[in-house]
């Protein structure tokens, strides 16, 4: 029997749709029988609004100026994540002696959370000049470093010997086949782990605003907390934070499906 991929899709959507309105129904009754202490949902998606088009009367400055200016640190960190981190994988993947050299040392850091470099970090930039905005961008830089490193050894790990062999077999050379062979077969690991790694820096960002901060969603968040718990704002700018995050990735799948066709027919 053939699927539908039309009805599949209005399927899924249906329960996406349903799945929204299942949780801003728990969450008022949650909220309106006091059975936590949160603001109702109307109050907040009206507070969020207001942050939008007027902006925080304290702060001077919208939501919109606050995401900009966490957007603008997770597109250098990571940018500069996914520029290391790609070439190395695919050396990694690609050496056994390299793998075996470097591995140690990469399985060491690796379980490391990025957060737990932010002290380390300010000492490390603390003579730079711009000191909180380089440590975010080390911070962000170190959440999308790893999963796109691993991803990319992973990629070129599973491609099967055999392309290998055919390529020797007419004759091409190492790096021919680097640029024919291996990066082409790992396309989709690659991005799989920029994904993933735009994901955790866009994470890290948030939480690195927290500590010495005067821009960004999560200095407003921790702000908003600080200032006299303002539900309404926090909640404003977790909402912020789930929405950037969510469209991001569906960019880098749009990315995808452009890139490497064969992969989603």
């Amino acid at each position: 029997m053939s699927r539908n991929p039309t009805g599949s899709k209005k399927r899924s959507s249906a329960i996406g749709l349903l799945a929204i309105f299942g949780f801003l129904f728990l969450w008022h009754l949650l909220a309106v029988y006091r059975i936590l202490e949160i603001p109702a949902p109307w109050r907040t998606f009206r507070v969020f609004l207001t942050l939008i088009v007027e902006g925080d009367p304290v702060y001077q400055r919208s939501l919109i100026q606050m995401a900009l200016a966490s957007l603008r640190t997770v597109v250098i960190g990571a940018a500069l994540g996914f520029l290391l981190a790609i070439p190395l994988g695919l050396l990694i993947g690609w050496s056994r002696d390299i793998k075996d050299g470097l591995n140690t040392l990469l399985e060491v850091m690796r379980p490391i959370p990025p957060l737990a470099w932010i002290p380390l970090a300010y000492i490390i930039f603390a003579k730079s000049g711009n000191t909180t905005f380089h440590v975010q961008v080390f911070i962000v830089f170190l959440g999308a470093f790893f999963p796109t490193l691993v991803n990319t050894i992973h990629g070129v790990r599973s491609i099967e010997p055999i392309h290998f062999e055919a390529a020797k077999v007419v004759g091409a050379r190492r790096g021919h086949i680097l640029r024919r062979v291996v990066i082409p077969a790992s396309l989709p690991s690659i991005v799989t782990g920029a994904r993933i790694g735009l994901g955790i820096g866009w994470m890290c960002i948030v939480a690195a605003e927290f500590v010495g901060g005067k821009m960004g969603l999560g200095f407003y968040i921790w702000a908003a907390y600080s200032i006299g718990g303002k539900g309404e704002e926090i909640i404003s700018g977790m909402i912020s934070i789930g929405l950037i995050g969510y469209f991001m990735d569906r960019a880098l799948l749009e990315l995808e499906k452009r890139l490497l066709p064969w992969h989603f027919a």
